[in-house]
């Protein structure tokens, strides 16, 4: 029986504040420490009001204690809820969101599980 979420790690670009995105660093990532949610954008549609509809996921360090820097492109691990009707393989990709704001892009480089 398989699990209810995909493990991948993906390449991800935090966007800076001149990009539009967030207006400091991502907190450090750590094992073990709270780790950092945010939105992501899997194509599930738009609700009535016309707002994509978004997914929670968990982003996490690709080995010891990480900096999220933004403008950088980096690796990481993200944590996606398996949803019927969504495929994730690798050049798969994605926007990363806090709330309404993009964030970040993402594409996954491979499926860990």
């Amino acid at each position: 029986m398989g699990s209810d979420y995909y493990r991948v790690r993906a390449e991800v670009y935090f966007l800076t504040p001149e990009e539009g995105g967030r207006s400091c660093p991502v907190p450090p990532l750590d094992r073990g420490q709270e780790p950092y949610f945010v939105l992501a954008d899997l194509g599930l549609g738009y609700t009535e009001e016309g707002f994509p509809i978004r997914s929670m996921v968990r982003v996490e360090p690709e080995g010891g204690p990480a900096y999220i820097e933004l403008g950088v492109e980096q690796t990481v691990q993200i944590m996606l809820n398996r949803i019927e009707g969504v495929v994730i393989e690798p050049g798969v990709s994605f926007d990363l969101a806090e709330g309404a704001k993009v964030v970040a892009r993402a594409t996954v480089v491979s499926v860990l599980e």
